[in-house]
């Protein structure tokens, strides 16, 4: 380190790491002190894939080694940007700054990953919109006041909202942007067009724990990246022309891993199941986190408490487990049936119905949905929904299309794809909304009363059951009319 306090970059301090999916890689000792943290080291107990663990065993990596892998990918993207073009002026704390939002993107995500804060909170805390970006920058806040770390002077606002990233409108109310140096938002969490390093790590990091084929090379994506200005006169990253064929395959690797994994019909099921066993707990007021001043507080509660929320991963199944409160059998009884495999049973899959789609308060619309559904037949809780939604990132949209290019013979002038002359064979729809239904019991009678309930339902509604695997549609085959003479 130098007089300044500055870090230089032949530093004994740096680290290497063997890493499965990237190698060997490079960790800067500042870090290094971020990764040497309780917060931090929380994530080795925060499995990525939550409860596709259930479904794929090889899918057993964690929140931590993903994060790493952020950190590296960005360093690696940011640099790169720095020595193909020198007359972008990217500094090295740049450099560093990106690097820490990259390795600090996930210190937010609760238990189970997403079912946490896309299913367990809008439950219990309806309204409230949180959202595990928001506790990234609460935890990372927390952590550099709980561990005295020193930024060396690094813009810490900068670093938080790399983080988030920076969408159009948050570049409409905030002028003070218009100086900074907008297209390093685009590395670790693009609002752009859904292009970041972290889908470059979980895609690779993902299909390879899962066994699932990713033809995305992120790497020769990388090398030809650039950085050139807009229609609107602001610098953005761009990609050369002949790799948009490879970003469509980014995205087809996208919808394929939600289609055979992340929204996979027995994970829906272990993550309903989980939910409820979440929910039961957080109803026991025996059954609390200690937070700041020793504060006892439930599940839900820990959101707001950066203390209480360190203590909080997966290892929760293990307290409930372990609890002998009576307040939790219910939720040791699902713990254990998730364990024995006696899971929540599909009736089937859906479109989404039109006037559902309308509905601000989604919750709300599911619990009226289940309780038509159930009509005189059975008790409505003994249903649960989960939405089935495969896209390319952007819902409806082509994400190609909010991308921008450059050419080999004009490496300064900005592009954009014609949107009659995409690639030959583009998906139909970009998106497929669905809604699949599960039954809680097992035993005949229940199960019975249950698929005739929905079925009945689904007459009415006039809706068909689909026959979806992998996001693909399947019918019977129509037999032929023998041909007369």
């Amino acid at each position: 380190m130098d007089v300044t306090g500055k870090w230089k970059r032949n530093d004994t301090n740096y680290k290497v790491m063997n890493d499965p999916i990237h190698g060997h890689i490079e960790i800067h000792p500042l870090c290094m002190k971020i990764i040497d943290t309780p917060e931090f080291q929380r994530l080795r107990y925060l499995k990525q894939l939550g409860a596709g663990y259930y479904v794929y065993p090889g899918a057993s990596h964690n929140r931590f080694e993903h994060s790493i892998g952020v950190c590296h990918l960005a360093g690696e993207m940011v640099s790169r940007l720095k020595k193909q073009q020198p007359e972008l002026d990217i500094t090295e704390d740049d450099v560093l700054c990106v690097k820490i939002a990259g390795l600090c993107h996930d210190l937010g995500h609760g238990p189970f990953s997403h079912v946490f804060d896309g299913k367990f909170i809008p439950l219990v805390v309806p309204g409230s919109g949180w959202k595990h970006e928001e506790a990234s920058i609460q935890m990372f806040e927390h952590l550099i006041e709980k561990n005295n770390i020193d930024l060396k002077g690094l813009d810490i606002d900068f670093i938080k909202k790399l983080i988030t990233g920076l969408s159009d409108k948050d570049e409409d109310k905030d002028d003070k942007d218009k100086d900074k140096k907008k297209y390093l938002y685009e590395i670790v969490a693009n609002k752009r067009n859904s292009v970041d390093v972290d889908k470059f790590d979980y895609f690779a990091r993902d299909s390879y724990m899962l066994g699932i084929k990713n033809n995305f090379d992120h790497h020769r994506f990388m090398r030809f990246c650039r950085v050139i200005e807009d229609e609107n006169d602001d610098l953005r990253i761009c990609i050369r022309d002949k790799e948009a064929e490879n970003l469509y395959e980014m995205f087809h690797t996208r919808k394929t891993l939600h289609s055979r994994a992340y929204q996979h019909a027995v994970t829906q099921a272990v993550e309903s199941m989980i939910v409820d066993a979440l929910v039961i707990a957080d109803q026991c007021e025996s059954f609390t986190i200690m937070g700041t001043n020793d504060k006892p507080l439930r599940l839900s509660e820990c959101i707001n408490d950066m203390v209480a929320y360190t203590k909080l991963d997966d290892t929760i199944f293990q307290r409930i487990m372990c609890s002998t409160e009576p307040d939790l059998q219910d939720a040791r009884v699902l713990i254990d049936r998730i364990q024995k495999r006696q899971l929540y049973k599909c009736l089937g899959l859906i479109r989404r119905p039109h006037e559902e789609k309308k509905l601000k308060d989604h919750k709300k619309g599911e619990k009226e949905m289940l309780e038509e559904i159930a009509g005189d037949r059975l008790n409505s809780k003994f249903l649960r929904l989960s939405r089935v939604r495969y896209d390319y990132g952007m819902k409806q949209e082509d994400p190609v299309s909010h991308t921008r290019f450059y050419s080999k013979d004009e490496p300064n002038e900005c592009l954009e794809l014609c949107p009659e002359q995409g690639p030959q064979m583009l998906p139909r729809h970009f998106q497929l909304d669905m809604i699949r239904i599960f039954c809680t019991e097992r035993d005949e009678e229940t199960m019975q009363a249950a698929k005739s309930a929905f079925k009945e339902w689904c007459s009415d509604k006039q809706l068909k059951p689909e026959n979806i695997r992998g996001g693909f549609r399947f019918q019977k085959v129509t037999k032929k009319e023998p041909k007369t003479q």
